[in-house]
């Protein structure tokens, strides 16, 4: 048995072009994909700051978007090099169900105060009455809000004066 080392020297020369092709794609697709991710979200946030919402959230929506952007460009790189993709999409959709199962009470608390940036119906400075607390709203998070009562109970080792009403 003789071996064409001529003929194994060119199939090897031929896949590894083809392969070296397909990897320089995939850096510009990466590339590419990467830039375009970045534009949307900052376009997103411009047009959030432009509708006046409240700083936090552009980050966390821009996190949210670049994040799913960037799974997709995966996904359509691991496409690009013939990878069957229909199998690793239905893997990240349970994955995303049962994280969201998992992550329920997380989530609604997440997306409460979404809202409560984009609806706005109290700001950092105003004196409300939320869940039988009366006070002043010191910030306004993503995942909480902290209301500063009127005697400073809120966390003793964080305030270091409580006011006290006496009679006398």
């Amino acid at each position: 048995m003789r071996i064409d080392l001529s003929k194994t020297f060119q199939l090897i020369t031929d896949h590894g072009v083809s392969f070296g092709l397909k990897v320089l794609g995939a850096i510009a697709i990466w590339i590419i994909g990467r830039l375009l991710i970045g534009m949307a979200v900052r376009l997103i946030a411009s047009d959030l700051e432009r509708n006046k919402v409240d700083a936090t959230f552009p980050r966390y929506l821009g996190t949210m978007v670049s994040g799913t952007l960037t799974v997709i460009l995966v996904v359509a790189i691991l496409g690009f090099f013939g990878v069957e993709t229909t199998s690793f999409a239905a893997i990240v959709a349970a994955a995303g169900v049962a994280i969201g199962m998992a992550w329920s009470g997380l989530l609604a608390n997440f997306a409460a105060g979404a809202f409560l940036m984009v609806l706005r119906p109290f700001k950092v400075g105003d004196d409300i009455t939320a869940a039988g607390v009366t006070g002043r709203v010191k910030e306004v998070g993503i995942f909480s809000t902290t209301i500063l009562t009127p005697d400073n109970i809120m966390n003793y080792t964080t305030n270091p004066y409580r006011r006290v009403d006496l009679k006398a």
